[in-house]
């Protein structure tokens, strides 16, 4: 299995990526990306595929990427996270986990759609093991 990159939440670019703080090691940007300006003017990036680091549930059977998922969220420590990227908006996933784990895991949509959804799971700060 692969060992999945984790980053520290309060380090990670808020416009996503992999959360290295730079591509000078992790292989650059990979994703398409798109900017658009807001109403302000300012500029804005939506990524719309997998980039280094992620876990790219994709390729995995329906069947597996649940456990695959729940494993890599189960191995988090407090203030750590990762990107999820996956075929469909994994909404359902959304509520299991606050079931499970209520106020525990943070959620963040970086892309959404209509092929590719990112999304960014973060263990709370104060989570215990």
């Amino acid at each position: 299995m692969t060992q999945l990159p984790l980053v520290n939440a309060s380090t990670t670019p808020a416009t996503g990526g992999c959360g290295c703080g730079g591509h000078g090691g992790c292989g650059g940007g990979g994703g398409q990306a798109t900017s658009t300006a807001t109403a302000d003017g300012t500029a804005t990036t939506a990524v719309s595929d997998a980039q280094p680091g992620d876990l790219d549930v994709r390729p995995l059977a329906p069947a597996q990427r649940h456990e695959r998922i729940f494993a890599a969220v189960a191995a988090l420590l407090p203030g750590e996270s990762f990107v999820l990227t996956n075929d469909h908006d994994p909404k359902p996933l959304r509520y299991q986990l606050d079931a499970e784990e209520p106020g525990q895991v943070a959620w963040e949509y970086l892309a959404e759609g209509p092929d590719v959804w990112r999304v960014r799971l973060t263990r709370a700060a104060g989570h215990c093991c």
